[in-house]
């Protein structure tokens, strides 16, 4: 019996020292590396093909389909840091607070495919709306967004959802580029 007991705190203190090892190492925030965000880019394109509706605080999986912008960009990151070895820094977070917390602020030629633009509407000083960068093309930056707009002053939500779209690169709309902030153990 003491044999018994002996083993049993042995293999105790053996389990719980491996978990000390395990929790103790150091989180590092760094920049998202390219390939993860043209994974989370991928996804974008898949919420655009299943005709994602818009819906404001909605960040539904893939299979429901109701999302808004920063849902989106939760969402597409999400599933592109699975089975990696990053992290993601937040379990929800809006377009302000990717600009403020969560991104590294850079210039627009410093974009890769699947990092985040930041917007807002001419007459709000605030980020209040977020995108997926995809590329830039003769002076316009296309990008994979969730929104609902009437465009055309007729009262019915003409882009209501996950749409690919583009403005122009001097478009006021347009407030900021970032790269995504993850988490990794790696050193």
């Amino acid at each position: 019996m003491k044999l018994l007991v002996i083993a049993l705190a042995s293999c105790l203190f053996l389990f719980s020292c491996e978990a000390v090892v395990e929790t103790t190492q150091t989180m590092r925030q760094i920049d998202c590396p390219a390939d993860i965000a043209s994974r989370a880019f991928d996804f974008a394109e898949q919420y655009r093909d299943a005709e994602t509706e818009y819906a404001w605080g909605g960040q539904d999986a893939l299979r429901v389909i109701r999302v808004d912008c920063s849902g989106l960009v939760v969402r597409c990151y999400g599933y592109a840091v699975e089975n990696s070895a990053y992290c993601l820094l937040f379990d929800d977070a809006s377009s302000s607070d990717f600009y403020a917390k969560y991104a590294r602020l850079v210039d627009l030629p410093e974009l890769r495919r699947g990092d985040l633009i930041f917007m807002g509407e001419p007459e709000v000083d605030s980020v209040t709306h977020i995108a997926l960068f995809e590329r830039v093309d003769a002076g316009e930056i296309y990008f994979i967004d969730a929104t609902q707009k009437d465009t055309n002053g007729d009262g019915i939500n003409d882009i209501n959802g996950v749409t690919a779209r583009h403005y122009a690169a001097d478009d006021v709309r347009i407030r900021a580029f970032g790269i995504l902030q993850v988490g990794t153990t790696w050193n």
